[in-house]
């Protein structure tokens, strides 16, 4: 199983100089991948509730948040060999051909490093202030993902669909391997992420949850002919004497989910630091990276 690590692109942590730092000192822990999510607004009356707090606001941890594109970008140029990932770009607040050159290019930048990360999102306001409703949200992803695949591929393309429309064309540059991971949990969208995508992106569900969920996708997969896709986890990280979740506990009890999670056949689970902590410091979250990597190799896993 991989190891990979969120960057610190939201909250107090988020500045140019510790994000470049950062993306250095995993390249050099042997980390296999750096990912970014993307939060547009903060809202100071949100008419959607966050579903990862208990009053429904925004954390402290997302009251500052870098453009996650911009920002792998910027990673790319002082990292040579990790991968680049978004979890997640919500669909709702792009368009696909604007994105599709957006991402490819960033590809052809890092030297073929990217693998891109799409959501539905759940903030109204974010929707709306870029332009979409949150109407028919599965028909358009849909389209969305057919609308990447179809200028990403050989020769030219056209599409006309419900959503969008593309009159035939040629594009260029193409990403050197695209791959789509699709972060969803509703059942339905994870059957859909089976037949569209090449990587799934759950949050850190517990296995209990996770595995009937995997074989809804796999089992998609295979019945629309397609390979099965990898599961990457994103484990947000907490340290408590109150453990109650995965990745939550004492550095021994979160190796133990690591090791729970690599034998229950997981790719890859990505740390996140950062978005249960607002008063971690620079020094504290290389000390966590510096942690997990040392704790990892002791279980005779590769971080690479």
């Amino acid at each position: 199983m991989r190891l990979g690590l969120g960057l610190p692109t939201l909250g107090h942590l988020a500045s140019p100089g510790f994000i470049a730092s950062a993306a250095r000192r995993a390249e050099e822990l042997g980390y296999h991948s750096l990912w970014a999510g993307e939060r547009l607004l903060d809202p100071v009356k949100p008419r959607s509730r966050y579903p990862g707090t208990r009053d429904g606001g925004l954390p402290q941890t997302m009251k500052i948040a870098y453009d996650p594109l911009t920002t792998l970008a910027f990673a790319a140029a002082v990292t040579t060999r990790i991968t680049l990932g978004t979890s997640v770009l919500c669909m709702l607040l792009h368009n696909p051909v604007v994105l599709a050159k957006q991402l490819a290019t960033l590809d052809a930048l890092s030297g073929g490093r990217l693998r891109p990360g799409l959501g539905q999102g759940w903030s109204l306001d974010e929707i709306e202030a870029a332009g979409n409703t949150p109407d028919g949200q599965g028909r358009r992803s849909e389209e969305f993902v057919t609308v990447l695949r179809g200028l990403w591929g050989a020769g030219t393309t056209a599409y006309t669909g419900e959503f969008f429309t593309v009159p035939e064309t040629a594009f260029e540059p193409k990403p050197a391997a695209p791959r789509i991971y699709l972060g969803v949990y509703a059942p339905r969208a994870v059957e859909r992420a089976g037949r569209l995508a090449d990587g799934w992106l759950p949050g850190g569900l517990p296995l209990d949850m996770l595995l009937p969920l995997r074989e809804t996708l796999f089992t998609s997969a295979r019945e629309a002919g397609r390979p099965e896709p990898e599961v990457v986890v994103r484990a947000n990280v907490r340290f408590t004497e109150h453990r109650r979740r995965p990745f939550q506990g004492t550095w021994e009890q979160i190796g133990a989910d690591l090791a729970a999670y690599r034998d229950a056949g997981i790719d890859e689970v990505f740390l996140d630091f950062v978005l249960d902590d607002a008063t971690l410091t620079e020094e504290g979250f290389v000390e966590r990276m510096e942690i997990a990597a040392r704790l990892w190799d002791v279980t005779g896993n590769s971080l690479g």
